[in-house]
């Protein structure tokens, strides 16, 4: 089963080299806002969050990553899912509790991506809902 797997600041440079292309290449499909050294030294910087979708039962262990970062408003604050990328996706696509745990012991209220179409659909089941294709919900307490 594929797990994500918060990798830790002080493990980013170990780590980031597994993830390094998925994570290029999401960058670039999503438009070059971002590129690569932005995203590792955020990371080493603890600005954003590095997650390994991990399966200790593929021969293939790495499945993919997410990026997150949290963000402060004036009136909340947010886990953002910055990018998900990776394989077999319906082996980890219903861990966002995860995520969702993480966020609420940062003391965010809410969670938020920007995310294409396809993944409302995928999310709609979650409680998540279309504002402007950014799906977000509000964490429970």
């Amino acid at each position: 089963m594929t797990v994500p797997v918060f990798i830790p600041k002080e493990n980013i440079q170990k780590v980031f080299t597994v993830a390094k292309e998925s994570i290029d290449t999401a960058l670039k499909y999503s438009g070059n806002h971002y590129n690569i050294d932005d995203i590792f030294n955020s990371l080493l910087k603890g600005e954003m969050q590095l997650w390994v979708l991990w399966n200790p039962k593929r021969k293939i262990n790495y499945q993919g990553c997410t990026i997150t970062k949290i963000l402060k408003r004036t009136n909340t604050t947010i886990l953002n899912i910055f990018i998900v990328t990776g394989s077999n996706r319906k082996q980890w696509q219903d861990k966002i509790s995860v995520l969702e745990d993480y966020a609420k012991k940062q003391g965010c209220t809410h969670i938020e991506t920007y995310a294409r179409p396809g993944w409302s659909r995928i999310l709609k089941n979650k409680q998540y809902k279309i504002t402007h294709y950014l799906l977000e919900k509000k964490l429970e307490e």
